[in-house]
């Protein structure tokens, strides 16, 4: 057990608890409105954990996360969809893969830093209701998921004018996701990234945030997705400058 819930030596105990404790208000956050928690989850790790590190261990936790909220909705989930994004997902996963180990870490900071930006204040690309568009976007979000993390944004503007249920798109998009986690954490353990010392933190994030959906789902149709737009906007801003600066600095 000492083993299991060791602090990875990059890391302090207050960020490791941090961490752990962010976990849960992020999934709930997801769990809630359906987006927004996996790209806040991903700017608090990149200012808190080494970069090379963030992308590899940001999906085995969103792993966990989304795997607990499907399991919550999968009678709502569109299989179909699912089948050919996940498809998608792989060849652009394998492409990205590559290109992560070759990207050195100040430079992936800088990218994260941008991705945040622009998730937060810029529309996102429209694609016909297709399975060969719903293909494409899962090879082109995968390959950016590589190497930025969060992309369950570009694929939420997507794919939510196929649904009008909210339980139907939460469901569908966190099992679309979880595909992507799944390819990554593989892809980067082939590629050479040692997971060993991080599963302690992993586990613990996957614990918080399986908390944090069991209560995010009790405000899914409560609370409108506008009122949190905004703070998220602003949060995620202050995040990615910093993360700019950081990879400036560097």
């Amino acid at each position: 057990m000492e083993i299991f819930f060791q602090i990875p030596e990059l890391l302090s105990v207050s960020a490791f608890s941090a961490l752990v404790v962010c976990s849960f208000f992020t999934s709930a956050i997801t769990a809630a409105f359906g987006i927004g928690g996996g790209v806040a989850l991903l700017a608090i790790m990149a200012n808190l954990m080494p970069a090379a590190a963030v992308i590899a261990i940001h999906g085995a936790v969103q792993l966990g996360s989304n795997v607990s909220r499907l399991s919550t909705l999968r009678g709502f989930a569109d299989w179909k969809l699912v089948l050919w994004f996940s498809l998608g997902s792989l060849l652009g996963g394998i492409l990205g893969a590559r290109l992560a180990f070759a990207v050195p870490s100040h430079w992936l900071r800088i990218a994260m830093g941008l991705f945040i930006l622009y998730s937060a204040w810029l529309p996102f690309f429209r694609l016909a209701k297709s399975r060969q568009s719903i293909a494409f976007l899962g090879s082109i979000t995968a390959f950016l998921a590589m190497i930025v993390g969060g992309v369950a944004p570009i694929v939420y503007i997507v794919v939510k004018d196929f649904f009008d249920d909210r339980r139907g798109l939460v469901a569908t998009l966190a099992a679309m996701i979880s595909f992507q986690q799944l390819y990554k954490i593989l892809l980067f353990g082939f590629f050479g990234f040692a997971f060993n010392s991080w599963w302690g933190l992993i586990m613990l994030m996957i614990l918080t945030g399986h908390l944090g959906t069991m209560t995010g789902r009790f405000f899914l149709e409560r609370i409108s997705a506008k009122r949190v737009v905004p703070i998220m906007r602003v949060f995620l801003t202050l995040m990615a400058l910093r993360l700019l600066y950081l990879g400036v600095l560097e």
